[in-house]
């Protein structure tokens, strides 16, 4: 059945799949009404793309902010690594429904889903995980001090990372402040320009990445943290990260495009985990999010390489009777023909 994403949120919360006290904060009806809200606001008018509703609690769109032409999970398009709020198995479970539903309500069934996490589905091997395709996305992990951490780090990225610790510390006019507090409006504003000036047309998908995080920080302020750095007293980086359980999520960043300080960014994520270590016990990985998905430009995650020790694995949906080229050789759900097995393994470098 077709509904406005408004819609869609508000069947997901009856059917219980949304409700205020979920783990994942995009699953928060809440938190939902306010990224809308947002939305309209900064994004020129309201998210009008239509959702395609699966009986039992699925729903896709294509996000208009992307310029994808398959179909995607529902409203989070901007967002990193979402919670599905279906168990592998049901997703698996739920496949033929999927393709059917799609095919009648838009006459086209091509599913191919940027990275997702979902109960169950915890690595490639797990139970159904062999349904899907998995992308590699490593991630930090830092269980003991941040110089524990960074010893971790392989020799070049650890000898990278104490050179531009160093570069760019205190004494060098740096400031690095990983705090709750959001972005004010004149904050909002700045990102929006520097993002519009950096991405043209495609600055509209970034501002939207910006946003999820601003929405949790309003609705659940223990599930965002917003980084500001400054070069002496000039704002030079804003990034918001999302918080589920252990798990930090690199999820949106913008530079001051007047700035050229090369290596930057790596060092951004480096603080982060420093201040964490100290400050927020409960958080143990940062994922920069290397890879979310399978037509990402191999230049995406060069960068975030830099401050991961750990492998990390992210599963994609892909239905339809011929996966796009990016997706050839996947697992995938051939409508007619059922479960068809992938002849490649996981896509994305590992640590």
């Amino acid at each position: 059945m077709l509904m406005s994403v408004q819609e869609y949120v508000g069947w997901m919360t009856r059917l219980g799949r949304f409700s205020e006290s979920a783990a994942a904060p995009e699953h928060d009806p809440r938190v939902c009404a306010r990224y809308l809200q947002l939305h309209a606001r900064w994004l020129g008018g309201p998210l009008a793309a239509p959702v395609v509703a699966v009986a039992g609690g699925l729903g896709f769109y294509r996000d208009p902010l992307a310029g994808g032409s398959a179909w995607t999970w529902a409203l989070v398009g901007a967002l990193s690594h979402p919670v599905v709020p279906l168990a592998g198995s049901e997703i698996i479970a739920a496949a033929e429904a999927i393709a059917a539903t799609l095919a009648d309500d838009w006459g086209d069934s091509q599913v191919m889903t940027d990275t997702f996490e979902a109960e169950g589905l915890g690595e490639p091997t797990s139970a159904g995980g062999e349904a899907f395709a998995w992308l590699a996305s490593p991630r930090a992990r830092f269980d003991g001090t941040f110089s524990d951490y960074v010893a971790s780090l392989t020799a070049d990225r650890r000898r990278a990372a104490r050179e531009l610790l160093a570069r760019f510390d205190e004494a060098a006019g740096f400031r690095f402040e990983l705090t709750p507090e959001p972005p004010s409006e004149a904050e909002l504003a700045w990102i929006a320009e520097q993002l519009a000036r950096q991405w043209g047309e495609d600055a509209a998908y970034a501002l939207a990445q910006h946003l999820w995080p601003v929405a949790v920080a309003e609705v659940r302020p223990g599930q965002a943290l917003f980084m500001r750095v400054y070069a002496g007293e000039t704002l030079a980086y804003f990034n918001g990260y999302l918080v589920r359980g252990e798990v930090i999520t690199s999820q949106s960043t913008s530079r001051n495009l007047e700035l050229q300080h090369d290596g930057l960014g790596v060092v951004i994520d480096l603080k982060a985990i420093a201040r964490l270590v100290e400050a927020f016990p409960a958080v143990r990985r940062l994922d920069p999010t290397c890879r979310t998905g399978l037509d990402d430009p191999p230049s995406i995650g060069v960068a975030k390489r830099k401050v991961v020790n750990e492998n990390a694995y992210k599963p994609v949906l892909l239905v339809g009777a011929t996966p796009p080229e990016c997706a050839a050789g996947l697992p995938h759900f051939a409508p007619g023909r059922g479960w068809v097995a992938g002849t490649a393994g996981i896509v994305g470098r590992r640590v």
